[in-house]
């Protein structure tokens, strides 16, 4: 499995711009919106999913939304979306908590993870993302994530993704 500074060399051979910032290791969007980052982009909340059937979901929305599982599960077709465990995390893409974000498909060589990206972020022309740990952010463009997704062959599904209702 690749770590951070692999993922980093496999962007620069590739040719995928990115800018990439180091910080303190945070563990959530609350601890992630108290940075102060020089690197520009969106802040996304990525969330690892699992079904009953054993699908997995790498599910990336905006910083502050609450998704609504039940409406989110009719909207992947899955039946009792619940978070996957840490051990699973770190079985499927080879990272800890907190670290979880798209970069980290290139670990998911067996393509068991599906990749659905909420279209309200669908506008945003870059997007800040952990590259495999939580002590770093990488700034990258619309077109320059589509490029490493497509490099790894692993396209995203663009999804409108409902708020949980309080």
């Amino acid at each position: 499995m690749l770590g951070k500074n692999e993922v980093l060399k496999l962007l620069e051979e590739r040719e995928i711009p990115f800018y990439c910032e180091e910080h303190d290791s945070v563990l959530n969007m609350a601890e992630s919106g108290k940075l102060a980052l020089s690197v520009e982009g969106a802040r996304c909340k990525n969330l690892l999913l699992q079904d009953k059937k054993g699908q997995y979901f790498l599910i990336v929305t905006t910083a502050a939304k609450s998704l609504d599982l039940v409406g989110l599960s009719q909207t992947l077709g899955s039946k009792r979306l619940s978070f996957a465990s840490a051990d699973t995390l770190f079985a499927l893409l080879g990272i800890r908590t907190g670290s979880l974000s798209p970069l980290a498909l290139v670990n998911d060589e067996a393509k068991q993870v599906r990749l659905v990206i909420d279209a309200e972020l669908a506008r945003e022309e870059t997007f800040l993302f952990h590259p495999l740990e939580n002590n770093a952010s990488v700034s990258l463009s619309r077109s320059a994530l589509d490029g490493f997704l497509r490099s790894i062959v692993h396209l995203a599904d663009w999804l409108p993704l409902a708020a949980r209702r309080d």
